[in-house]
């Protein structure tokens, strides 16, 4: 999932900082999908409102990662497309070290935006509801809302050591430190494991919330709630891992058996 996608006569394309950044069609139509409970229950300009806010986000996020490479001296261009992006270097990064750093500047760049939101809404309540009660929230309270879920929420599960995550890359870098020789190994395995219980979590999310109660209203506000698309995304992140594991254990096992 980390290959750039194909061009297409659809591309929105711009440069934003010095970086090229192309936008696929399939970004715009999950990012809809992803947002069609808002239209249902509020309306066209909150379905609107969330495509904007997930646009934003994850130009923020991807724009951390490019700036990254900028200041290791490697050129990259963006692109957003399908459940998130990429920035895709133009060279390659010498060092583990560096190449930690970039991975964890994107989540970094997305929770400098998710506290600039919060800290303004605390000086100017823009985001609070303004005593609407039941009803439908204001667009601007939405609007906020979506920003700390996509920029905190979002932020922090793509932390997990899960391929092709930032917090798998860092996982990644950090075991072949540990062992050079089965560090990819030991992280796919840390993958597979990890996207396999967040993609049950995730299905006992969604079993639950259709019951009502239970242990899910037992946890926190603020602590993420999984459901059928999540789990859809770290069942197919699981299977991803489990196939790049088998081809890793089948080249061992090949290259040993080559050099007996």
């Amino acid at each position: 999932m980390l290959v750039e996608p194909d061009r297409s006569a659809y591309d929105l394309k711009f440069r934003l900082f010095g970086f090229p950044v192309r936008v696929h069609p399939w970004f715009w139509l999950l990012t809809v999908l992803f947002g069609a409970s808002a239209f249902e229950r509020y309306g066209p300009q909150y379905l609107v409102a969330w495509v904007g806010v997930v646009f934003v986000s994850i130009l923020v996020h991807e724009l951390g990662h490019a700036l990254a490479f900028r200041w290791f001296g490697v050129d990259s261009h963006v692109v957003l497309y399908s459940f998130g992006g990429l920035a895709v270097p133009w060279g390659v990064v010498p060092g583990r070290w560096r190449r930690v750093v970039v991975s964890l500047t994107g989540p970094a760049a997305g929770f400098v935006l998710f506290g600039a939101v919060y800290a303004s809404n605390l000086a100017f309540g823009w985001g609070d509801d303004h005593g609407r009660g039941f009803g439908k929230p204001s667009l601007a309270a939405e609007v906020f809302r979506n920003l700390v879920f996509v920029n905190l929420a979002w932020g922090l599960v793509n932390l997990l050591p899960v391929f092709p995550l930032d917090g798998g890359q860092v996982a990644q870098e950090a075991c072949g430190a540990l062992s050079p020789r089965n560090g990819v190994r030991v992280a796919l395995e840390i993958s597979v494991g990890v996207a396999g219980l967040v993609c049950l979590y995730s299905l006992a999310c969604e079993f639950e919330g259709r019951r009502g109660g239970g242990w899910l209203s037992d946890l926190p506000d603020w602590f993420p709630r999984g459901s059928f698309y999540t789990a859809l995304l770290f069942g197919m992140l699981a299977y991803q891992s489990y196939q790049q594991l088998q081809h890793s254990k089948w080249t061992d096992a090949h290259w040993s058996a080559r050099g007996r």
